[in-house]
């Protein structure tokens, strides 16, 4: 019996190109939903540490001390990955807050990413790691009086350089969480 081409199948050329076009597809939407995990994790971040910059600055309103971040290389781990370290003014200079919360514990910030701290005014800010005995003065402070040093923090793609996201804040402490840059319409 003679097959007419009207009930002939598919042949093997064209199921080699549905499965690899089927497993293409898979790939660009696993990468796709794998990097959006990342980001989601990146934002995060940013806000916890915009709530921490909010929150310094009231304490520092209502405890009329100034309080400071130091953001440092962690010197216990490798070279990218980055840490905040509260710090409080006091009569001797700046050390650590006495008091015991937990939001004033030294934060760790997700490995993988370059930070740049640029503060207005002020020249490029290099990020070394945190050496107490020195007594260092933070870099971002909260002043009693309610301003805080203006400025802006960027995580880059550490492989690239790209910038991911940005944070800025002015000198009464008002955040701007940006994504690449860029005001985000949404916020």
């Amino acid at each position: 019996m003679r097959l007419t081409v009207s009930q002939r199948g598919f042949s093997l050329i064209e199921l080699l190109v549905a499965v690899f076009v089927i497993v293409l597809l898979t790939g660009v939407v696993s990468l796709n939903v794998g990097r959006g995990g990342a980001e989601l994790e990146l934002e995060g971040e940013v806000r916890h540490v915009s709530g921490l910059l909010a929150f310094a600055s009231a304490e520092a309103g209502l405890s009329a001390a100034d309080h400071g971040l130091f953001i440092a290389l962690d010197a216990e781990a490798d070279s990218s990955v980055y840490r905040g370290i509260w710090l409080r003014r006091f009569d001797q200079g700046w050390t650590a807050p006495r008091s015991g919360a937990e939001v004033f514990e030294s934060v760790s910030l997700a490995a993988g990413y370059e930070l740049r701290l640029n503060l207005s005014g002020q020249p490029e800010v290099e990020l070394l790691p945190y050496e107490p005995e020195l007594n260092p003065s933070p870099q971002i402070v909260a002043w009693a009086g309610g301003e805080m040093t203006p400025g802006s923090l960027e995580w880059l793609d550490r492989r690239t350089g790209e910038l991911l996201y940005q944070l800025e804040w002015d000198l009464l402490g008002r955040m701007t969480l940006m994504p690449r840059g860029r005001v985000d319409a949404e916020d």
